[in-house]
């Protein structure tokens, strides 16, 4: 359980809750655009003010009037959030005024018996302070004036904020660990969130058929075996000329952004089509940026036949020799299938990627390079100086050696096969570089 203190933005569609929420955070993790009903999940940000730390969750815009899927979600996914509040930010449009819709959230909020602060958003510009009075009339204290976008009013909110709050615990958890950030990459309608849903055993994603339902990155706290950690599922990542609009495109960014913070990437795909070409392109990515990779072949349970998944794994190595050494799970968000397996895959993976190893493995390995026979030619021909490691996530290697020749991608593949053999990197990135030394 979370120890800090929740709050929920709540309020009708395209008030500018995203723009506060990326304003009080400090950073642009909410999307924010004209068009309503962009932001669907509960998206979660920790703000400081003096010296008081809560956590602030941003949500979808409530509309109470649709019958379509993804608005009644929405709605679930709010009050989500009001049950784990302990003060909510209702925000309004101070240049559209108070609408009818105003009311019924107002009155929908009331229900809940928690403090709440009216927050009269927009207010810049030509609109006057004086505009917000006539929001009085809901009944839920004085409004406070503010721009999220220009960040007008923000110190006096968050003063009010903090007295709201419930008193700090008094003796707070310092050995609280250091989170590890797995990110839950992949093309679209591959069973990213509901994956994401099946791990935390919650609906804590939308989940829709239709591509493109996840837009922002949704993070979600999970503990396992004493290891905190952050699973952050993103938007479906579509090749780049593919991108039908604007939004698909600044999602795409995020979840490219996503994959660069994070520690560990499980890359889904679909069992029931195997790697397609997006697939290949995001790989190669998550694989250029240097993270270590599991490789969840969801939608296990729609295949017509038990398949073996030995030869996933061979399919896989053909289709994308670049990926022999990521971990393979073959999973079922819908049934659980596997799931447990993918979460410790994962999770292990972090301790390779900073593994460091010691001067005496990083000699044996050079003694074992330097005396096999199935060495390419390039290693062979060369006199070997030293190898040493440089750095780690991912783990970098440099190889000191005399040659008249030249080290090929063939050597460095070899030489990287032989660290993750023998020195226990076998599902990350290695890197390697030759350090040249000429013979005369």
């Amino acid at each position: 359980m979370d120890p800090l203190p929740v709050v929920a933005i709540i309020g009708r569609p395209n008030v500018g809750k995203s723009a506060l929420f990326n304003r009080l955070i400090e950073r642009r993790q909410s999307l924010v655009d004209a068009t309503p009903g962009l932001t669907r999940d509960r998206l979660y940000g920790d703000v400081t003010w003096r010296g008081r730390t809560f956590r602030i969750v941003d949500t979808g815009g409530l509309q109470f009037s649709s019958s379509e899927r993804i608005p009644q979600a929405i709605e679930v996914q709010v009050a989500h959030a009001m049950e784990e509040a302990s003060v909510a930010l209702f925000v309004l449009d101070g240049r559209a005024g108070l609408v009818p819709l105003d009311r019924k959230v107002a009155d929908w909020i009331r229900r809940w018996g928690k403090p709440v602060l009216p927050v009269v958003n927009k207010v810049d510009g030509e609109v006057r302070a004086e505009v917000i009075h006539e929001f009085s009339e809901l009944g839920l204290g004085p409004p406070w004036a503010i721009s999220g976008l220009h960040g007008l009013g923000i110190g006096d909110l968050l003063d009010a904020l903090a007295g709201k709050l419930p008193p700090p615990d008094p003796a707070p958890d310092e050995s609280r660990p250091a989170a590890v950030r797995i990110a839950i990459v992949g093309r679209p309608n591959v069973g990213k969130s509901s994956l994401l849903n099946r791990i935390l055993n919650e609906e804590r994603v939308l989940v829709d058929d239709r591509p493109g339902t996840t837009r922002d990155p949704v993070e979600a706290e999970f503990f396992y075996k004493g290891q905190r950690f952050f699973w952050i599922d993103t938007a479906g990542v579509r090749a780049r000329k593919t991108v039908q609009n604007r939004m698909d495109a600044v999602a795409r960014l995020k979840a490219l952004e996503v994959i660069s913070g994070a520690d560990v990437c499980v890359c889904v795909l679909e069992a029931t089509v195997g790697i397609l070409r997006d697939d290949l392109n995001l790989l190669d990515q998550v694989v250029s940026s240097g993270k270590p990779v599991c490789l969840a072949v969801n939608k296990w349970d729609l295949l017509p036949r038990p398949a073996d998944p030995k030869q996933v794994v061979s399919a896989i190595a053909r289709r994308a020799p670049f990926l022999r050494f990521a971990r393979v799970v073959c999973t079922s968000a819908k049934t659980g299938y596997q799931v447990l397996k993918l979460i410790e895959q994962a999770s292990g993976l972090v301790a390779q990627s900073r593994k460091k190893l010691t001067v005496s493995e990083t000699r044996n390995i050079l003694e074992l390079v330097r005396n096999s026979p199935k060495a390419p030619s390039g290693i062979r021909n060369a006199h070997l100086i030293r190898l040493s490691q440089a750095g780690v996530a991912p783990p970098t290697f440099h190889l000191m050696a005399r040659t008249s020749g030249r080290f090929s991608g063939t050597d460095a593949a070899y030489l990287e096969g032989i660290l993750r053999e023998h020195g226990g990197f076998e599902g990350t990135p290695v890197r390697v570089r030759f350090l040249v030394k000429r013979r005369s």
